[in-house]
């Protein structure tokens, strides 16, 4: 199989916090994949991370074999994230929130 997501040694430093340190993963093309842990954990960043929205502090993060920060466009093309709420404002057309 193809790899989809591929995570090494990704970490993410704040000025007072260590979120994220040394993640390894792959996930299969696919395979179905659930993120899950307390309030705190990471999940947010890491998935902020995989969608180019942040940066890892170190490692590296690969989208269908795109590297997130080198190859941002191809990797984002690659990619769909279903937050857990929708926020939008009714003012916007989809095609507008959808840019945001």
């Amino acid at each position: 199989m193809t790899v989809a997501v591929r995570l090494r040694g990704v970490e993410k430093r704040f000025p007072r916090a260590h979120a994220l340190r040394g993640i390894d993963l792959d996930i299969e093309s696919g395979e179905f994949f659930a993120l899950l842990g307390p309030n705190g954990a990471g999940k947010t960043t890491l998935i902020s991370i995989l969608a180019g929205l942040a940066r890892a502090s170190a490692g590296s993060v690969e989208i269908m074999g795109f590297d997130v920060t080198r190859d941002y466009r191809q990797a984002r093309r690659a990619l769909g994230v279903v937050p857990q709420e929708l926020v939008y404002d009714p003012f916007f057309t989809v095609r507008e929130t959808l840019r945001l």
